[in-house]
């Protein structure tokens, strides 16, 4: 486990595969002599509708143990950011179509005001998925809060020891392993269904965190199109390797651990995982 800093990392928004509504999950059981705590979040969400809620708040300063999923500092977000670019000499307009590229750079200039000049020079040598991301970001036209940003800070404002699950190398490792070719067909089908994007994503932020996670998922389907190789690459199989992790802070703490929410459901989520386990998982109401 490494110790966490505080700068900003650009991270995923959340999936999840079930109609489990409830985001905050008790740990407890299994020989464990004190209760931990399994958050599913959105990772980003405008700084209007942001608030922490007062169960988080009140479970996070109760703990001996704060975790999030990347370490957050200088060197993560170096490494990150060469994860989310091309390697030089490669770009967008190397790797789509000519038709294509122009419709992506048409797109920008419309929805965004961004220029093809403005374009070209900051946008275009970042990977396809990333961008779509983006995408939805920009469209808030508002400021956003990073909910692991702002409860890494609670903790630190409440001396809780703070860790993370994995180095941010493991993150860029399961971003690459996702394949261009599969990136580029997202880039394009959120182009296409922005207008549908956008509508989702005002309503998820309105209704976080109450919004089912099924709701959740339907959302975030349109990044990756529910690609297989990207769920299980960035998904689960970082699932199995926490899985040990959150167990020994568990055993040894008053852990609270906050990842995305596709984390959570599914066979191979972290809840279905603790539960093999014989950990007993019994979700808590969340309100604003």
């Amino acid at each position: 486990m490494k110790k966490v800093g505080l700068l900003f990392a650009f991270l995923f928004p959340a999936l999840a595969f079930s109609q489990t509504s409830s985001v905050l999950w008790e740990i407890s059981g299994n020989g464990l002599t004190n209760k931990s705590y399994l958050l599913g979040t959105l990772k980003f969400i405008g700084e209007k509708e942001f608030k922490v809620p007062a169960v988080v708040t009140e479970k996070i300063k109760a703990s001996t143990l704060f975790a999030i999923e990347d370490q957050v500092d200088h060197h993560a977000q170096h490494e990150l950011n060469k994860a989310l670019h091309f390697e030089n000499g490669k770009s967008l307009a190397t790797e789509l179509p000519a038709t294509d590229y122009l419709k992506v750079v048409s797109f920008f200039e419309k929805e965004f005001g961004i220029s093809k000049k403005a374009f070209e020079s900051k946008y275009a040598k970042i990977k396809p998925l990333p961008l779509s991301i983006l995408m939805t970001r920009l469209t808030l036209r508002e400021k956003v809060k990073y909910f692991d940003i702002e409860l890494l800070l609670l903790a630190k404002k409440a001396k809780i020891s703070t860790f993370s699950l994995e180095p941010i190398e493991r993150e860029a490792q399961a971003i690459n392993a996702y394949p261009i070719y599969n990136q580029l067909k997202a880039l394009m089908h959120s182009i296409d269904n922005f207008e549908i994007q956008k509508a989702e994503f005002k309503k998820l932020m309105s209704s976080y965190p109450h919004e089912s996670l099924e709701e959740i998922f339907e959302f975030t389907l349109h990044p990756v199109e529910n690609n297989p190789i990207f769920v299980d690459e960035f998904y689960f199989k970082r699932n199995q390797e926490w899985l040990p992790k959150i167990e020994k802070m568990a055993k040894e703490n008053k852990a609270f651990i906050a990842v995305g929410v596709a984390h959570l459901e599914g066979e191979k989520g972290l809840l279905a995982l603790l539960k093999s386990k014989g950990y007993l998982l019994t979700p808590i109401e969340v309100t604003k």
